[in-house]
């Protein structure tokens, strides 16, 4: 309900609602004042500001806390979310949920972009940081992004699901523009030294080897079971994919002796993961990976790019947009970028087949 009184010459309007902060104001005239009177009620009842009770009682910290043990443990990769919530507990986790405003927020997104942080240490196992080397970065804008969506994550939940409030205060913060990104693929040398890096490790070789032979991303591959793989036939069910549905992947030739190898030390349960650590847990490749990538010089290289490798190679083989989709299992336009670096390729080909046939003639 609004109050609304003259003082001074002066409107002065409050407004209260069960369950909001009280809101007061003054205006020069009543028309103005009831035309603010109504809006702050009908923002109100549409829930966007906070509700007391719990907004003032809950703490980030303790919403953080709850969502990495419920909500966490349904994604299908927790690690970075994981990594990023606990940033935010340690730099705001003490303030009230109802304290976090647009403006809180605005600030700390110019702090995660400005700080520098340490990725690895030269003494870390497998680290490919050495003595003497500066080991500090500064995140890029689509990380920044990332972090601020892992909260927003959690403030939405704790607004639909836990009740403890009635609005997002990231409603009122913006990202950072992210690029088109740069597709990153491993040319016929750089395969060449990888590989041979990689098969000194043999699991590590298996994981490479069928990422580029299927364009699987990691974290299929790492859920991959033996009861889906097919060694006779060369197939593999990919269960566990980023959108949700299963697909066949198919190894010839080398990548199957290589799968084939590696299936001598297979565990007897075919329930077992293709891929695990030496006590029985997911396989962590990262370190092994970015050492080989190391010792092979090949730089500013990701393992998701070998995903883009593979896809690549297939475009410049002739694959289509809809059979580059049904391989890897895309659900966006994003393999038109292949297609597009397909067709770079194809344009050097021609260049070159017109120079040989026409060369520098021309004809009247």
């Amino acid at each position: 309900m609004a109050t609304i009184r003259e003082r001074g010459g002066r409107f002065h309007v409050q407004v209260r609602m069960s369950g909001f902060p009280s809101r007061t104001a003054s205006f020069p005239t009543r028309r103005q004042a009831e035309r603010w009177a109504k809006t702050v009620e009908a923002e109100m009842i549409e829930g966007r500001h906070f509700r007391t009770a719990e907004a003032r009682r809950r703490t980030v910290g303790a919403a953080i806390d709850r969502y990495i043990e419920e909500e966490l443990p349904k994604k299908r990769d927790a690690r970075n979310p994981r990594i990023r919530l606990l940033w935010w507990k340690q730099k705001i986790g003490d303030l009230k949920l109802s304290d976090v405003t647009p403006a809180v927020l605005v600030e700390y997104r110019g702090k995660l972009q400005r700080e520098t942080f340490t990725r690895a240490r030269p003494d870390s196992k497998h680290s490919t940081v050495k003595d003497g080397e500066a080991a500090t970065f500064k995140r890029s804008g689509a990380t920044v992004n990332r972090y601020l969506a892992a909260l927003s994550k959690v403030f939405t939940v704790a607004r639909k699901e836990w009740h403890w409030l009635s609005h997002n205060p990231f409603d009122g913060v913006s990202k950072h523009k992210e690029g088109k990104g740069v597709i990153r693929f491993l040319s016929s040398d750089e395969r060449r030294r990888l590989l041979n890096q990689t098969a000194k490790n043999p699991q590590l070789h298996a994981f490479v080897t069928l990422a580029l032979a299927t364009a699987a991303r990691a974290g299929e591959l790492q859920q991959l079971t033996w009861g889906d793989v097919d060694l006779r036939e060369g197939r593999l069910l990919l269960r566990n994919t980023k959108n949700g549905q299963a697909r066949t992947a198919w190894v010839h030739g080398a990548a199957l002796e290589v799968l084939k190898q590696h299936a001598k030390v297979r565990p007897i349960d075919d329930g077992e993961r293709v891929f695990r650590s030496e006590t029985g847990k997911l396989y962590r490749y990262e370190e092994d990976f970015a050492a080989a990538c190391d010792a092979a010089e090949v730089k500013n290289f990701r393992f998701h790019d070998l995903r883009h490798t593979a896809a690549t190679e297939l475009a410049k083989l002739g694959a289509t947009e809809q059979q580059l989709k049904a391989i890897g299992g895309w659900k966006s336009n994003v393999v038109s970028r292949y297609v597009h670096l397909a067709a770079e390729d194809a344009r050097a080909i021609v260049e070159k087949m017109n120079e040989k046939i026409l060369g520098g003639e021309s004809y009247e």
